[in-house]
C-alpha cells in the first residue's frame, strides 16, 4: 500500500497510550423527535466505558435539535451542531471530517442499541490489523421495538467482489478503526449511493471487513425510515426493484469516483473496470461470465446479470 494512500494515522488526536481506547459515534438527524431520546439513551447505556457522541442535525423542522441540545447540556460526552439540509450521505461525510477517536461508528436516529453493541465491535476490531471495518446483523422491530416475524438472513460473505456491486454494510452497525477512517475522510466522493456502502468498498479494497452474524441492535421499521429493511422475500424484491429504478446510473457514478480515488490494487482495479465496461458491448456480455463479482444470493446473481445484459445496472 502506498504511503500516501494510508493517510497519517499518527495525526489522530486521541492518545494511543490510553488503556481504554476512545470510541466516537457519529449521528446524523433529521426530523427525528419521535425516537431520538430512546436511541440516545441506549448509547449512553453502553457497557463500553469511553464513548463520545457527535451529532449533526441536517436541518430538522421539528424539535429534534432542541432535544439534542437538552442532552448535550446533561451529558459531557455529547456534542451536537446544526447545518443546512445536505441529505444523509453528505451529512455523515461532514461528520467524518470532524471525527476523532480510536474507533469511529455510525448511528441512526431511531434504533435501539443493546448494551454490549460497542464492546463486541471493539473486541473484534482489536483482533484485526490494517484498515478494518466491523458491521453486523440487525434485529428488525416495529415502532414499539417488538420483533418482526420475518428476519434477514445473517449468513453473508463480505469481500471487494461483493462491495463493488452490493452493500451488506449497514451504517448503524458499523465501527471502523482510525487507520481506515483517516483514509476515507481524506478522499470523500461527491456522490455515492450510500455512505456506508462507500466505507465497505474502501475497507475491502485496502484492508478487511468483519461481518458479525450476531445482532446487537433493534432496527426500527416505520414509515419515516430514510433507509429501511424488509423481512419478507417479496418485500425485499419489491424494495430492490424500486431502488434500482430510482438509482439507475448511480452505480456507475459511484464506481467512477472510486476509481478516481483508489487505483493501487491491479486485480481489484480490473474488476471495477470490467463492471464499468459493461455499459457497452462486448463488456455487457463479458460481465455475465465474470465470477470475480457476486451478490449474496444466487437469485440476485442471476437477476443482476440479466440487468447488466439489458443495461439497467449502470
Amino acid at each position: 500500500m502506498n504511503s500516501d494512500m494510508c493517510g497519517d494515522a499518527e495525526s489522530n488526536p486521541i492518545s494511543k497510550e490510553k488503556q481504554v481506547k476512545k470510541v466516537q459515534i457519529l449521528m446524523s438527524t433529521y426530523n427525528g423527535e419521535d425516537y431520538i431520546r430512546e436511541q440516545l439513551d441506549s448509547i449512553l447505556a453502553q457497557s463500553y466505558p469511553d464513548v463520545d457522541i457527535l451529532i449533526r442535525d441536517d436541518g430538522s423542522k421539528d424539535d429534534t435539535f432542541v432535544i439534542l441540545k437538552e442532552y448535550e447540556e446533561r451529558h459531557s460526552n455529547i456534542k451536537a451542531f446544526q447545518g443546512e439540509n445536505l441529505g444523509i450521505n453528505k451529512s455523515f461525510f461532514e461528520l467524518l471530517k470532524k471525527s476523532q477517536g480510536d474507533y469511529i461508528g455510525f448511528c441512526d436516529q431511531d434504533d435501539y442499541w443493546l448494551p454490549e453493541k460497542i464492546e463486541k465491535a471493539v473486541q473484534q476490531l482489536e483482533r484485526m490489523t490494517g484498515p478494518a471495518l466491523y458491521c453486523g446483523a440487525k434485529t428488525l422491530v416495529n415502532e414499539n421495538l417488538e420483533k418482526l416475524e420475518e428476519q434477514q438472513n445473517p449468513h453473508l460473505r463480505p469481500g471487494f467482489g461483493n462491495a463493488a456491486i452490493e452493500s451488506i454494510c449497514s451504517g448503524c452497525t458499523t465501527l471502523m478503526n482510525w487507520e481506515l477512517v483517516s483514509i476515507i475522510k481524506d478522499r470523500l466522493p461527491e456522490d455515492v449511493i450510500h455512505h456506508d456502502w462507500w466505507c465497505y468498498m474502501v475497507a475491502t479494497y485496502l484492508g478487511s471487513m468483519y461481518y458479525d452474524e450476531n445482532s446487537y441492535i433493534y432496527y426500527r421499521q416505520h414509515q419515516g425510515n430514510e433507509v429501511g429493511a424488509s423481512g419478507s422475500a417479496l418485500a425485499m424484491i419489491r424494495a430492490k426493484s424500486r431502488d434500482l429504478k430510482k438509482r439507475h446510473g448511480d452505480l456507475k457514478k459511484q464506481l467512477m469516483d472510486f476509481k478516481h480515488f483508489y487505483h493501487t490494487k491491479p486485480e481489484k482495479d480490473k474488476l471495477v473496470d470490467a463492471i464499468l465496461e459493461a455499459e457497452y458491448f462486448p463488456g455487457r456480455f463479458s460481465i455475465l461470465f465474470n465470477h470475480d463479482w457476486y451478490r449474496q444470493s444466487n437469485l440476485d446473481n442471476w437477476v443482476v446479470r440479466g440487468l447488466f445484459l439489458l443495461n439497467r445496472m449502470l
